[in-house]
């Protein structure tokens, strides 16, 4: 599941300012793994894997990889806590 107005981002431009100038750029990809929930106006960096099942808390900018499994938010985004087993539980069932 992905929020509103993510963005994920897989331009990067050199450091050298000769060769930016001349107007040089190259990608890295991006990598999401299965079930993940990425939350509205989250930044996603190039050349970032984010881990199957986590979570990414709404506004962050996840400038490094994040594990499996994890609820992760902020700027830059952290790993915050692992899934815990009633994450994992369908809310439906309790009613």
């Amino acid at each position: 599941m992905i929020g509103p107005r993510v963005v994920i981002a897989t331009a990067l431009h050199p450091e050298n300012p000769e060769l930016r100038n001349k107007t040089y750029q190259y990608n890295k990809p991006v990598t999401i793994g299965k079930s993940v929930w990425i939350g509205a106006n989250v930044t996603v960096c190039p050349g970032v894997t984010i881990g199957d099942n986590s979570i990414i808390g709404a506004g962050s900018v996840v400038t490094k990889d994040i594990p499996a499994n994890v609820v992760a938010f902020g700027s830059p985004c952290r790993v915050i806590r692992p899934l815990k087993p009633e994450d994992l539980q369908n809310p439906q069932a309790a009613n």
